[in-house]
């Protein structure tokens, strides 16, 4: 093999590396963004929930304080 062969297969064996690098990081980011669409769909979640036990919590207070007041 001359010199240019051996250039030649070792910018070959680069770019295949590069390609399988660019492929897993591609790969590695699509896991990453899934993971903060399933996060923020957690987060709405719990946020739903609080807002849900607020007003709960409010209308508790209202009926103990409207009840506790006419006695």
């Amino acid at each position: 093999m001359d010199e240019r062969e051996a250039a030649n297969r070792a910018a070959a064996d680069y770019l295949a590396r590069l390609r399988q690098r660019l492929s897993e990081g591609k790969s590695e980011i699509e896991r990453q963004k899934a993971s903060v669409d399933e996060t923020h769909e957690h987060l709405a979640g719990m946020s739903r929930w609080i807002e849900q036990t607020d007003r709960q919590l409010g209308r508790e207070r209202e009926r103990r304080n409207g009840r506790g007041g006419g006695s």
